[in-house]
């Protein structure tokens, strides 16, 4: 895991004063190492040393720092937290001497053993140890064809000199997205980066609002849906893209293209050899992202994702004969409805493993407000974010380099309790009457009343747009969203429709949340300089487990149906038969309502007055009144409007 900035010119005569600036803002990512390369048209790379290179790089490789007039076409920078062969020999930028072809890599390659071992039957040579040195050969050999061959969480650029009569640039990102890649032109500079504070350094970088993205934040609390950001000019690449730049090009145009779709695998045996399926990958998928030369942990909520990875860990050592044992790290609140530590309790003390616990407070969280966003760099829609950024710097204290949690089961498995719509959409779709009888039996017989509202939005789902008109106000499930406060167009509120739940569950995966909840948790975790490692995005778990039949997902008012059967034994019963669901939760709640009501009244007071342009004054003051009295629910949007306030305060020199 690392921090990474690739920089193009259109004068080759520019200096790398803002490459330089733009390395040492990211030291969180990689505070083991910095390296630099520099490049011109016709000429070889230069290797450079940063101010926090380490000595012994210095002295192993006899390199030179960069300094800010040095110029050039094409400039890398690199930040290094060491993971895998901790030599110098893992230094970055790496360059193929015989080709000239120059990389610099965020993440982990977790088959690399293999791809080594198959460049090695083709006459390659390796010097190190490292799954860099592995990804560099294996461009070399195949080019972009190599990138199908990659496990793992990945965003890299290469420099390519065979390409095109001047060169070309590539920057790709791993399949789902888990290490970020932006992108940005500063004035006559092209620039690939791991953070968006890399990009707002360059000189000439001016804020461009993007006010419909504001909007979505605001009014839905949507972030990451897409390649657009909070600034017009800033674009974030998608998972399973990649971009190409001919250097030739003295416009300097992006070319942006997939070299992965999603395609779910259909499975047609029978459910028994589906679990049976489902637990040899996920345990395999485990089992390669344990793969580190430094200690490694996991996150541990005690709900059903992570404490299945806690078990298959316990599970995978015992076959291993490893005796050493696991950490684990969880956030506990005094406040018994939004503590988990019964549950993640049991897991602790069936697996063994050796527990740390951190207790977030609105305390604390006033005081590490402003940090964590200036982390985020766009604004986040909950506090829940606040827990995962505690569970990172309890990790932290425990010298723990790698953590390991259960993020991206939820959009596969059907976890989200916004999903009964989409499920019973798809049923009226396919007409399945019987299967819609089934599954309205077993949520009357759990909730005690049958799912009339889920089963009228599974109807209006499937009908144009136009007859919803026609259904009675109290029997319309699918109302358009109403933002009052909000100064905003009505179209920039609206959520999708529901199609089936196959469909449902793949927008989640590709556009909302998981995008989301992986750019917290890049980084919430690189703000401790830690490795966060996702064993339920191995392509091969997600191809598998959005093939699968519904029922093995959803089935009979249960959810992750498959991952239950397939860890029962496995893990703690309490775990597998659990139904209620909080992930990283907060007390937000309280804190509005008791212990930070006056905090939240200031904190909005002074988002609205200050920039009043985006709201309704009167109309959000009333919401923020009844929301603390509880006369209506209570949601995330008071905490919207003052994060964004927050971060407009930060960005106010750039603007």
């Amino acid at each position: 895991m690392c921090g990474i900035l690739a920089v193009v010119h259109k004068d080759q005569n520019q200096d790398s004063a803002d490459l330089i600036k733009a390395s040492a803002i990211i030291r969180h990512r990689g505070p083991d190492d910095e390296g630099f390369m520099t490049w011109a048209p016709g000429s070889k790379a230069n290797i450079w040393a940063g101010k926090d290179a380490a000595a012994t790089t210095i002295d192993f490789w006899k390199l030179n720092r960069l300094q800010p007039q040095q110029t050039f076409k094409v400039g890398f920078a690199h930040r290094r937290l060491s993971i895998i062969d901790l030599s110098p020999r893992g230094f970055q930028p790496m360059v193929h001497e015989k080709t000239g072809v120059s990389l610099i890599f965020n993440g982990e390659i977790y088959n690399f053993p293999d791809i080594k071992a198959e460049l090695e039957s083709l006459g390659h040579q390796f010097e190190s140890h490292s799954d860099t040195e592995v990804l560099l050969l294996a461009w070399v050999q195949w080019g972009e064809q190599c990138i199908n061959k990659l496990n793992g969480m990945f965003a890299f650029v290469i420099l390519d000199p065979r390409k095109g009569s001047q060169g070309t640039l590539y920057a790709v990102r791993d399949r789902f997205g888990v290490k970020p890649v932006y992108w940005s032109r500063v004035g006559d500079s092209l620039i690939f980066c791991s953070e968006i504070k890399q990009i707002r350094l360059f000189r000439g970088y001016k804020l461009n609002l993007n006010r419909k993205k504001v909007n979505q934040y605001l009014g839905l609390g949507l972030v990451d849906t897409d390649d657009q950001t909070f600034d017009n000019q800033v674009f974030q690449m998608r998972g399973g893209s990649y971009a190409t730049v001919d250097l030739a090009d003295a416009a300097m145009n992006v070319k942006i293209a997939r070299w992965y779709t999603l395609k779910p695998r259909k499975w047609q045996d029978t459910d028994e050899k589906a679990v049976d399926k489902f637990r040899n990958l996920l345990q395999d998928s485990v089992k390669l992202r344990l793969r580190a030369d430094v200690p490694v942990g996991s996150c541990l909520s005690g709900g059903l994702d992570s404490s299945a990875i806690v078990s298959m860990i316990k599970r995978i050592l015992d076959e291993l004969d490893d005796h050493n044992g696991q950490e684990t790290v969880t956030a506990c609140y005094s406040e018994k409805r939004f503590d988990e530590w019964n549950y993640a309790s049991d897991v602790v003390n069936q697996t063994g493993a050796r527990s740390h616990r951190v207790f977030p407070d609105f305390e604390r969280l006033q005081r590490d407000a402003d940090k964590l966003l200036w982390h985020q760099d766009d604004p986040f829609p909950s506090t829940s974010m606040f827990s995962q950024w505690c569970v990172f710097s309890c990790a932290a204290e425990a010298s723990l380099k790698v953590m390991v949690d259960g993020q991206g089961s939820d959009e596969q498995l059907s976890g989200y309790g916004g999903n009964d719509t989409a499920l019973y959409a798809g049923l009226v779709k396919s007409m399945k009457i019987g299967r819609i009888l089934r599954e309205s039996k077993a949520y009357k017989a759990k909730n005690g009343v049958y799912p009339v509202g889920f089963i009228l939005g599974g109807v209006q789902s499937n009908l144009p747009k136009w007859t919803l008109g026609l259904f009675p106000k109290k029997y319309l499930a699918l109302k358009p969203t109403m933002v009052p406060w909000l100064n905003a167009p009505a179209e920039d509120v609206q959520k999708p429709r529901y199609g089936t739940l196959s469909d449902y569950l793949q927008y989640q995966l590709l556009h909302d949340p998981l995008p989301s909840l992986l750019r917290f948790e890049d980084r919430s975790s690189m703000a401790f300089s830690i490795e966060s490692r996702v064993p339920f995005l191995d392509y091969r778990l997600v191809e598998f487990n959005l093939g699968l039949p519904e029922h093995l997902v959803y089935g009979e008012g249960t959810k992750k149906v498959i991952l239950r059967r397939a860890l029962k034994g496995i893990m703690p019963d309490s775990i597998v038969n659990r139904k209620d669901k909080l992930g990283f939760a907060t007390p937000e709640e309280t804190w509005l309502r008791e212990a930070g009501t006056q905090w939240f009244r200031e904190k909005v007071d002074y988002t609205i007055t200050k920039y009043p342009e985006f709201f309704h004054r009167d109309e959000t003051l009333k919401m923020l009144e009844d929301m603390i009295a509880g006369r209506i629910k209570f949601d995330f949007k008071p905490w919207r409007i003052i994060c964004f306030g927050k971060w407009l305060d930060m960005m106010e020199e750039y603007r």
